[in-house]
């Protein structure tokens, strides 16, 4: 089993939603005629650049959809503008991936592309604290299938063209905890904007099932009821879609 073990952050959030930050910079004009706003200081503002983009065309959850061996959408891709009740400060792709299980059960996968454009690079500090502090918050510290820290598949600083990137995914693959479901996030960023990955792994109902009939690790391993390996899949996404997806979103930008 592949795990990642780098830094964790420590989580001191307050509330779980996040909120609109104030504060403004200095703007001036930009002659590129994309859309952006560039301060005396050297900070480019995308915000309105971002604003006009269709997000499911520029990031698109199907290889997620492919990768996790399903063929339809239990809901969306949808577009959702900045200001949604859940992500107000991003302009996202959300989907609903509908993954079949050997006993036939549809069970639900959520994914979340988006882009978190900030005014400044300290509105885009904030961001960021709130996006990887409030993850590992509600899905460490106070995980409601008492997932821990050891439970970490991935907690990793990632190389890139970017200024900074981290991922973390959790889920169940040991012990009487394994086939839990879990979630993961994969932030990537530059001063302008945050670019983020959000998924829930679902339920390996076979795992948990061996699990409580006290099987041996080797015996758990060896069974499943999904059609694709969820530790590959949250590894694949931190290891290969984010470059695509950070990729894109610069190209997007550059246009």
């Amino acid at each position: 089993m592949f795990k990642q073990r780098m830094k964790v952050f420590s989580a001191g959030l307050a509330g779980t939603a996040l909120v609109l930050l104030s504060g403004c910079s200095a703007l001036t004009g930009d002659d590129s005629g994309n859309g952006s706003d560039t301060s005396e200081d050297g900070f480019t503002d995308v915000t309105s650049q971002v604003a006009s983009w269709d997000m499911c065309e520029v990031l698109s959850p199907d290889p997620i959809r492919d990768k996790a061996a399903a063929t339809t959408y239990a809901e969306g891709p949808n577009h959702v503008d900045m200001g949604s009740a859940i992500d107000a400060e991003s302009v996202s792709c959300r989907a609903e991936i509908e993954v079949v299980d050997t006993d036939g059960t549809s069970i639900w996968m959520q994914v979340h592309l988006g882009v978190f454009p900030g005014n400044s690079t300290e509105h885009v500090d904030d961001m960021w604290a709130m996006r990887q502090e409030g993850w590992y918050r509600d899905n460490v510290e106070t995980n409601v299938r008492d997932l821990t820290a050891e439970d970490l598949l991935i907690d990793a600083d990632l190389e890139g063209e970017w200024d900074q990137a981290h991922a973390y995914a959790i889920l169940g693959t040991e012990g009487e905890r394994s086939g839990e479901a879990g979630s993961m996030i994969v932030d990537a960023r530059t001063s302008n904007y945050i670019v983020e990955a959000y998924l829930t792994i679902p339920t390996d109902a076979e795992k948990t099932a061996a699990a409580r009939y006290g099987l041996s690790q080797e015996e758990i391993d060896a069974r499943t009821a999904l059609a694709f390996d969820r530790s590959e899949l949250v590894n694949w996404v931190a290891d290969e879609y984010i470059y695509t997806m950070f990729e894109a979103v610069s190209s997007q930008l550059e246009s």
